[in-house]
């Protein structure tokens, strides 16, 4: 288990370094020393073997990784004269002077030396995150506390400031991917427990230290619509997908469509003000039932699998429109939108339609043959024609024996 800092007057000051979104010396997390800028060669050099701990490094190798464009004549002595300055250095600050931190050489080696007094928030980081796994199967607020505590030490980049350095990529890496994955464990955790809020929290933090993860922004999304804040789930959409389009070109995943097919879904009344417990009180007072495509498919073949005994087709019907310049009209459409009324309210209740994609409106007429759905179809548009100035568009109509 991992031991809670005591934080009683008399308790030894502990010491941690950070790594994670700065560079920085603690004692009891308070920050009691920043490395100068005068001395950036010598705390590179201390960060590279940091970051190679317990490993014996050979002089080649640690001149290669940390100054990849510069050729030395004698690389063991230039790199003995920066350790020599890094020793001074480390020995003259109280703070690591008092715990015992020191370069060591050993066969040809250079490596750390780091007192268990001083820690490091990498192996912090880590722990809790060993422990999260292993009450994973046990107790989820387990789980919970201990991935909350490994997201809160993660501020940011591995070695930030180190920005064109190569070797440190592998690790900076690993540990943004340890924290993508406890972030979206912890999300999981909250929504599986139906605890929205906390799961919007994780996500809104997370997205701070990384922007551009798309999961962060789904399971935000996922949460926001749970919650019923659809209108913020909408803004955050189109500001997310803006965001990745701009800065990378990037067109939204079937992830993010699926999202925003969820935010269209008539259950969410949120635009004409009804809530979802209105909207299925509504919904029992006649007319077709509207679902999503997930739901109008697996009726769609229930219905079909019913028929099969009597050799009877299913004909599910689309509708589209499309404009007199042969443009299509979409589902955003005001037009649209009033026409998916009217279809769902001149339908029987045993009738089904879905809003299949960004074009088409799709029907199921049960127990019709074809002769009686092109009947139903022509009285639905010319009813809808009367009652609506149409001149700028007409409605297609198609019927299918299998789903589009």
């Amino acid at each position: 288990m991992i031991a809670e800092k005591n934080n009683s007057p008399d308790a030894t000051p502990k010491i941690t370094i950070h790594t994670l979104g700065s560079f920085e010396i603690c004692r009891n997390n308070e920050c009691v020393y920043l490395p100068s800028a005068k001395s950036t060669k010598l705390w590179d050099l201390f960060k590279f073997l940091l970051a190679n701990k317990g490993m014996g490094m050979p002089p080649e190798t640690i001149l290669e990784n940390l100054y990849p464009d510069e050729n030395y004549e004698n690389p063991k002595n230039t790199l003995q004269n920066l350790v020599y300055r890094l020793r001074k250095l480390l020995n003259g600050e109280e703070i690591f002077s008092n715990y015992g931190c020191n370069i060591l050489f050993s066969n040809g080696c250079y490596s750390l030396y780091i007192p268990d007094d001083i820690a490091l928030d990498t192996d912090i980081f880590e722990q809790y995150l060993h422990e999260a796994d292993i009450h994973k199967y046990e107790c989820l607020q387990k789980t919970a506390d201990c991935l909350e505590k490994a997201i809160s030490l993660y501020r940011g980049d591995y070695f930030p400031e180190l920005v064109y350095e190569d070797w440190v990529i592998p690790k900076r890496n690993y540990y943004r991917r340890l924290f993508t994955q406890a972030v979206n464990d912890l999300t999981n955790i909250y929504k599986q427990k139906k605890e929205y809020d906390d799961s919007i929290r994780i996500c809104e933090k997370a997205i701070q230290i990384e922007p551009y993860e798309e999961e962060f922004h789904i399971s935000l999304m996922e949460s926001l619509i749970e919650k019923g804040k659809i209108s913020e789930a909408r803004k955050h959409y189109g500001y997310i997908t803006s965001l990745l389009y701009k800065q990378f070109g990037i067109k939204p995943t079937v992830e993010m469509q699926r999202i925003y097919h969820t935010l269209k879904d008539d259950r969410y009344k949120i635009d004409n003000g009804l809530t979802i417990d209105e909207y299925v009180e509504d919904e029992n007072k006649g007319g077709a039932f509207y679902c999503d495509p997930k739901v109008f498919r697996s009726l769609f073949i229930i219905e079909k699998r019913r028929n099969e005994r009597a050799n009877e087709p299913v004909l599910p019907v689309s509708f589209n429109f499309e404009g007199k310049d042969n443009s299509d009209i979409n589902a955003n459409s005001s037009i649209f939108i009033e026409f998916r009324k009217f279809l769902i309210k001149s339908l029987r209740k045993g009738d089904v339609v879905t809003t299949w994609n960004d074009r088409y409106l799709l029907v199921l007429l049960p127990r019709i043959d074809y002769k009686g759905v092109r009947v139903v179809t022509d009285r639905i548009i010319k009813q809808f024609q009367s009652n609506y100035n149409c001149s700028d568009f007409d409605i297609k109509v198609k019927f299918h024996t299998f789903l589009p």
